[in-house]
């Protein structure tokens, strides 16, 4: 059990859902998707998950993959929802909803670039993930001086996720594959005036085997 936030904030970061199986070869980046059966059956997990902790707000991207599964939590823990652009997932550009085998026909070598140099490189008339997470951090800059002793929850895409957490914690965004989150997997953050800790990282891992 996690120690209630005192002289820190605790960020709650969910990855949305899983999606309808359609979006699943898609480069859906800041685009719109759905959540399919096995998302929705997730998100009931989550309310059984957060049945007995506090929270004071849920924050999310304003996609509605993240936005619908958002609105059934903030109603069961009958707190604001707050939807924000700037917890959008990357803007893909060009690629945006379209099919990555057809994007690798097209133009393979700038894809395969863009996983190469994952973080960043953009997709055309896109933006890096770099940049995406800078859209993350200007939101936290302006909700974390409210945030104190509180526990927000933020739900959002997997890349977003694992990006702010590795600049958080001052890795390099290279890195960020290392925490990378399965769909409605959850990662804790506690944040201090003066650093982060990783509270806790996918911690449903094991029951889902």
């Amino acid at each position: 059990m996690l120690s209630e936030p005192t002289d820190f904030s605790r960020l709650i970061l969910l990855r949305h859902p899983e999606l309808e199986p359609s979006f699943a070869k898609i480069a859906v980046g800041g685009g719109e998707a759905l959540v399919g059966r096995r998302g929705q059956a997730q998100v009931l997990r989550w309310l059984e998950i957060f049945e007995n902790v506090a929270v004071a707000a849920v924050h999310c991207s304003n996609q509605p993959q993240c936005v619908d599964p958002a609105r059934a939590l903030a109603a069961k823990k009958q707190v604001e929802l707050c939807p924000d652009p700037r917890l959008a997932d990357q803007d893909m550009g060009r690629w945006q909803g379209r099919p990555w085998d057809e994007l690798v026909q097209e133009d393979g070598s700038t894809v395969q670039e863009f996983f190469s140099n994952f973080g960043e490189s953009a997709a055309p008339e896109g933006e890096s993930l770099g940049v995406a997470v800078e859209r993350m951090f200007d939101w936290w800059k302006e909700a974390a001086p409210a945030a104190l002793q509180k526990t927000l929850v933020v739900v959002t895409s997997g890349a977003m996720i694992s990006g702010f957490a590795t600049a958080m914690l001052g890795m390099r965004l290279s890195r960020c594959v290392s925490l990378n989150l399965p769909y409605a997997g959850i990662g804790v953050l506690d944040c201090f005036a003066n650093g982060v800790r990783l509270a806790s990282w996918n911690p449903t891992a094991l029951a889902d085997l």
